[in-house]
């Protein structure tokens, strides 16, 4: 293998893909970058063996070949190098970076070392708003459960009611369901369930910017398309639990604060919690929200009192003060409400801001107020 290109694009899409590489791993070979270089295209891949990535780009190719070289090597060597053209060939299992004066070889594998990527049928995508797509992934990727006695809670739950595409996480604390109207997933109608490191991985790379992603959905694996990127990803084993039995239906006591003063001061307030249950005790009086917190082991206390909009009885709920913020940091527009009905349940917590084609809400379970 013998090509020539820049600095930046290599670096561009060795960056990408680092992140796919598992930190630790009893195979060896997973640590490795793929490098295939065919008929003009450099293709980077790299594995865990749950999610893979390829990064495709343009070089100045001389000799087609492939080679497994370890990544976070190259990836060092290719980030401290000046922004000069770069020269890379391989022979016996070593590739040698040439960068103006400089020479860098490392020992690699063998590609036939290197696991075999899942084939893609690119015929079957579906092409989906990306930005769009992103905004549903970061409202329900927090919520998703890290105990991995519940293996269908460690992933985002995707399915399709009524034409919506409705992307739901829990994890047994915390819920968070979005719903769009505008994103159709062809005629596939099986329900799955997707791991967060895929979901970061996207959303990471499309970031805000506007363009198209494809989605094919197989079997037992999912798979992304962005433009010089392939994402796939085995989907995590089902059943997801029946959510719909723990939203509550009759909470009719509503609670009305702008956003951002009540994320401040819960923050503020949440620094003299308990260092192990957070909490932070909302006491609710007719257009009034006291905050509180104390720990006993530093012997501090803290209160505030904000301005809200309430009409109901009064009313103390303790709750832990990351899940609010967590949630607060997802919820779009000035203000926001609380739906509430006694100081045991859950409450739903919404925006006043949508559109016609989205609808969202969180769920927060409160913690026992300690006398």
């Amino acid at each position: 293998m013998k090509f020539k290109t820049d600095r930046a694009t290599l670096h561009n899409a060795s960056s990408k893909i680092l992140s796919i590489v598992p930190p630790k791993t009893t195979l060896p070979i997973l640590s490795n970058l793929l490098f295939e270089l065919e008929e003009g295209k450099l293709s980077l891949k790299a594995t865990d063996l749950d999610v893979s990535m390829t990064s495709t780009v343009d070089v100045d190719a001389q000799k087609s070949g492939s080679i497994a070289v370890p990544a976070k090597v190259f990836f060092e060597i290719v980030r401290e190098l000046p922004d000069f053209d770069l020269e890379i060939s391989t022979y016996e299992n070593r590739m040698e970076v040439k960068c103006g004066s400089g020479i860098y070889k490392v020992s690699g594998f063998p590609a036939e070392d290197f696991p075999k990527l899942p084939d893609v049928h690119v015929a079957r995508q579906v092409k989906l708003d990306g930005k769009v797509l992103v905004g549903m992934i970061r409202k329900a990727l927090f919520a998703v459960s890290r105990d991995e006695t519940r293996p269908a809670l460690n992933g985002v739950y995707w399915h399709t009611k009524n034409d919506n595409l409705n992307m739901v996480s829990t994890d047994g604390h915390r819920l968070a369901k979005v719903s769009r109207k505008d994103l159709k997933i062809g005629g596939y109608s099986k329900d799955i369930i997707v791991p967060p490191k895929v979901l970061d991985n996207l959303v990471r790379l499309l970031g805000d910017e506007p363009g198209e992603v494809g989605v094919i959905i197989n079997e037992s694996s999912i798979v992304f398309m962005l433009e010089n990127v392939i994402l796939t990803s085995r989907l995590l084993e089902g059943p997801y639990p029946n959510y719909d039995q723990v939203i509550p239906k009759d909470n009719n006591k509503i609670m009305t604060v702008d956003r951002e003063i009540l994320n401040a001061a819960v923050r503020r307030v949440a620094i003299l919690s308990n260092t192990l249950t957070h909490q932070v005790k909302f006491s609710l009086k007719m257009d009034e929200l006291e905050l509180s917190a104390t720990n006993f082991d530093l012997g501090g206390e803290a209160r505030e009192n904000l301005k809200v909009e309430y009409k109901n009885e009064e009313m103390e709920i303790g709750y832990n003060s990351n899940y609010i913020i967590d949630i607060l940091k997802h919820v779009e527009g000035d203000e926001v409400s609380f739906e509430l009905n006694t100081p045991t349940t859950a409450a739903i917590i919404k925006s006043f801001t949508s559109t016609k084609d989205e609808e969202y809400f969180f769920l927060v379970m409160p913690l026992r107020l300690l006398d």
